[in-house]
């Protein structure tokens, strides 16, 4: 148990310290934006971080049961499962960052946009592509099953379409802008 309470102590205070990191990375980063850039940074933590919290709750309330119950029939009634703490912590804690990280899309899409390098033309271009991406990257997130891959996948097919409307409203908005 000691060294199962390292890595959750250590998670933990990561967690917790992000708002406070946040705030020292943006007393750093301010001094050099200009106004208008200073303007995006409130809704951009914001909805990073209301991504990054549905990306665990994703995982908590729906990835997480699914892949133990899979797990726990693998063994089917003969065999008695016996789960290593370690292991479970090490599962839970590995699908929990994951989906959290990779529901950050809309804001990598966001950021991009906003500096040019992404457009919704090329999004749209590059779908089939993307969505073969996206199971690779399921694959790498979740157990070697392949519903918990597509149970994992189909939220992310929706964070790429979501992610496509992102970049379109930035760009309409810097066309609407360089009109003006």
């Amino acid at each position: 148990m000691f060294l199962i309470k390292w890595p959750i102590a250590l998670v933990g205070g990561i967690i917790l310290s992000v708002p406070v990191i946040t705030y020292q990375l943006w007393k750093f980063v301010s001094p050099g934006l200009y106004a208008n850039e200073k303007g995006f940074v409130l809704p951009l933590v914001i909805f990073s971080f209301s991504s990054f919290i549905a990306g665990i709750l994703f995982s908590y309330i729906i990835l997480i049961p699914y892949c133990l119950n899979f797990f726990a029939s693998l063994s089917g009634d003969t065999v008695l499962n016996n789960f290593s703490i370690n292991h479970y912590f090490s599962f839970i804690t590995w699908l929990l960052l994951g989906s959290g990280i990779v529901f950050q899309l809309p804001v990598i899409s966001f950021l991009l946009s906003i500096i040019g390098v992404l457009t919704p033309a090329f999004m749209r271009h590059y779908r089939r592509h993307s969505i073969v991406a996206i199971f690779i990257l399921s694959s790498f997130i979740t157990p070697p099953d392949p519903v918990s891959m597509i149970v994992m996948a189909f939220p992310l097919i929706v964070l790429y379409e979501i992610s496509i409307g992102v970049s379109w409203f930035v760009n309409r908005n810097k066309d609407f802008n360089s009109s003006n």
